[in-house]
């Protein structure tokens, strides 16, 4: 059997998190990304946004006060269904591209940025 060549160049880590994704448009919703990657993540979410919507990602480290976040654009939607227990089910979300990592409102300024 054939396998399917991998299109991704970034590794990926698997890993379920919780992020905010905010947006003029559609506000500020908690949604839960499933995997990471250094270009992008995947969101699980109910209603995905639309296609290239541009979205601000705030995730935080476990006992850290600082967020990282990071502008980003919907690239894809995805939409799975599963088996689980003998039961359907399904889950839906959108695929995010990192476009730039920016400061987080309200966050101090690195002393190395000021100059």
């Amino acid at each position: 059997m054939v396998q399917p060549r991998e299109r991704r160049a970034a590794t990926r880590i698997d890993k379920v998190f919780r992020v905010l994704i905010a947006t003029d448009e559609h506000g500020e919703q908690w949604c839960v990304a499933r995997n990471i990657s250094t270009t992008g993540l995947f969101v699980e979410m109910p209603e995905p946004l639309p296609l290239r919507s541009k979205v601000v990602v705030r995730f935080q480290l476990p006992g850290d006060d600082a967020a990282i976040c990071a502008i980003a654009r919907v690239q894809n939607h995805y939409y799975f269904q599963y088996s689980e227990g003998g039961e359907l089910a399904a889950l839906c979300g959108v695929g995010l591209r990192f476009l730039r990592f920016v400061p987080d409102v309200g966050a101090p300024v690195p002393p190395e940025r000021l100059h």
